[in-house]
C-alpha cells in the first residue's frame, strides 16, 4: 500500500529524520536506546526525581513518558496490521502526568520496565516487518497519512531524544 509522500521531517531539538531510519535498523537502535536508559535510571543520580525546571519533567517522568509511548505506539502498530488506514486514539500524556500517575514510578521499576517496552517494540518490529509499509493516519506533528514503518520510528525517535534530554539534565556523559 503506499501514502501520501510526506514533507522531510526532521526533530528541531534532535536532529533525528524519521525517513532516513531504515525498518532493519530499528530493532537494533530500539534494543541499544533501552539498554542506555536503563543504565542511566539504575544509576542512582540524585537528580533522577527532580524537576530542573517547574514546567520540565524530571528523568524519572520522561522515562515513564518513554515506557508508555512505546507500549502505545505497539499497540498502533498492531491496529494498523488489524485494520485498514486506522485513527488511533491519543496517548494522553497530559493526563497521565497531571493525574499523578507517573508519580508513583520509580527509577529502579522503570530502568527494567522501558528495557522490556523497548524489547517488545523491537519484537513487534520483527514480527511485522513485511507489514511496515501500511497506512495509518497519525495525528502529529501534523495529521497526515503514514506508514507503520513510521511509527515504530517515531518511538525510536521518543526514546533516543527523551535519552537526550535526561543525560542533559544529569550531565551524564554518553558513553553510558
Amino acid at each position: 500500500m503506499t501514502t501520501n509522500r510526506q514533507p522531510h521531517e526532521q526533530c528541531d531539538g534532535c536532529g533525528f529524520e524519521w525517513d532516513k531510519v531504515l525498518a532493519a535498523e530499528l530493532v537494533a537502535r530500539l534494543d541499544a536506546v533501552g539498554a542506555q536508559l536503563r543504565t542511566v535510571m539504575m544509576s542512582a543520580h540524585p537528580q533522577l526525581l527532580v524537576r530542573p525546571e517547574p514546567d520540565v519533567w524530571s528523568p524519572v517522568e520522561y522515562g515513564a513518558h518513554i515506557r508508555d509511548v512505546m507500549l502505545n505506539l505497539r499497540d498502533r502498530i498492531v491496529v494498523g496490521v488489524a485494520e485498514d488506514n486506522p485513527t488511533p486514539k491519543p496517548m494522553y500524556g497530559a493526563v497521565r502526568l497531571a493525574s499523578g500517575l507517573y508519580s508513583h514510578d520509580t527509577s529502579e521499576r522503570l530502568a527494567d520496565e522501558i528495557r522490556l517496552a523497548c524489547d517488545l517494540m523491537g519484537r513487534t518490529v520483527t514480527t511485522f516487518m513485511s507489514d511496515l509499509g501500511r497506512p495509518i493516519f497519525y495525528p502529529w506533528p501534523r495529521p497526515a497519512t503514514r506508514t507503520l514503518r513510521w511509527v515504530a520510528a517515531q518511538a525510536l525517535h521518543e526514546a533516543e531524544h527523551h535519552l537526550g534530554d535526561v543525560r542533559r539534565q544529569l550531565d551524564v556523559e554518553r558513553s553510558s
